[in-house]
């Protein structure tokens, strides 16, 4: 018969081994939400620099924005509608009239050429506040950007019952968008270095179904993520990229009551904004979605799977029956 107890100590050793890699992997995740944010002593040392934030007139998005201006960033907020854009604009001046707030108009869904203008456009922006104020101080640069725009507009549906337009849509809202806006920044953000990149990611990164079109864009944010912040390192530029997880959020428009696992906009706004300078390439933004996502690295992908294809078949059969009834 075979000795197996020479296999004994290697086992041991290898179960040890597994064992300590994912204490330490908990650990240095539940250290994120320990640690002090960088983000004012890094990026807003002069109180005069400002932040760019992508989707910016609802939701995470607003939210981002009115942290920002609370924490003493001057911000441009992005969105293609002109209206709604000066409206949310006009509010934030008001709430903190200490800081300047400027607009961007692009649409991120039906993205054309003159994204290359914004470099010049945002420069622009930011030169006139600048001469405007007529500080004798250091004169505010671009040091962040937040690429937040993003969503899904048909959830809980078949690949096959997309149109050419919603994928095309999906994809330019939720991928295109933030590369693009990004290439064309990045010399700006190399310049008034130290920079940050932040790019908001999902739960869905993970592949889910029954939104099969907006997981993959979710997946292409993370890899941009990583390869962007290796790209930066590289060639020895102080941009620091990080991705933020993200699950379910309360905002407009999206019927859900806020609780302990579903936080409001600018509550999930502020968590990722203090999870900046943790060190890592992507992270959870709120401590409660980190606990949630501690399943999709330690249950079987089957059941997860078997588990959200419930909840968003619900939220099909749900949709089903409100359009038969309208």
């Amino acid at each position: 018969m075979t000795d197996l107890g020479i296999y004994t100590k290697p086992l041991a050793y290898l179960g040890l081994f597994t064992l300590g890699k994912a204490a330490f992997s908990l650990t240095r995740q539940a250290t994120n939400f320990l640690l002090p944010s960088t983000l004012c002593k890094r990026y807003n040392s002069t109180k005069a620099n400002w932040a760019l934030v992508t989707g910016a007139t609802d939701g995470i998005g607003f939210g981002f924005s009115q942290e920002l201006c609370a924490r003493g960033f001057n911000v441009i907020l992005h969105g293609r509608n002109v209206e709604k854009l000066d409206r949310r604009r006009r509010e934030l001046q008001a709430l903190f009239p200490a800081v300047s707030v400027a607009v961007l108009v692009r649409d991120a869904q039906n993205l054309t050429p003159d994204i290359d203008d914004v470099d010049a456009e945002v420069r622009e922006i930011i030169h006139s506040s600048n001469a405007a104020i007529g500080s004798p101080g250091d004169p505010g640069k671009l040091t962040v950007l937040i690429n937040n725009v993003g969503g899904e507009m048909r959830p809980s549906t078949l690949l096959k019952e997309y149109t050419f337009e919603d994928v095309q849509a999906t994809v330019s809202r939720n991928a295109t968008f933030a590369i693009q806006i990004t290439r064309v920044l990045a010399e700006q953000l190399e310049e008034n270095a130290p920079g940050l990149v932040m790019n908001v990611s999902s739960v869905a990164a993970f592949g889910l179904p029954y939104i099969s079109a907006y997981s993959s864009t979710k997946g292409f944010v993370d890899s941009f993520t990583k390869s962007l912040r290796a790209e930066f390192a590289a060639e020895g530029k102080e941009v620091e990229v990080m991705g933020l997880r993200v699950a379910e959020v309360k905002t407009a428009g999206y019927d859900v009551k806020s609780s302990l696992f579903v936080p409001e906009a600018r509550v999930l706004a502020a968590a990722g904004l203090d999870r900046v300078g943790c060190g890592q390439e992507i992270v959870w933004a709120y401590f409660w979605h980190w606990l949630q996502g501690l399943s999709f690295e330690y249950l079987p992908r089957w059941m997860l799977m078997k588990i959200a294809a419930m909840k968003l078949k619900a939220i099909r059969a749900d949709q089903g029956a409100k359009a038969k009834s309208s």
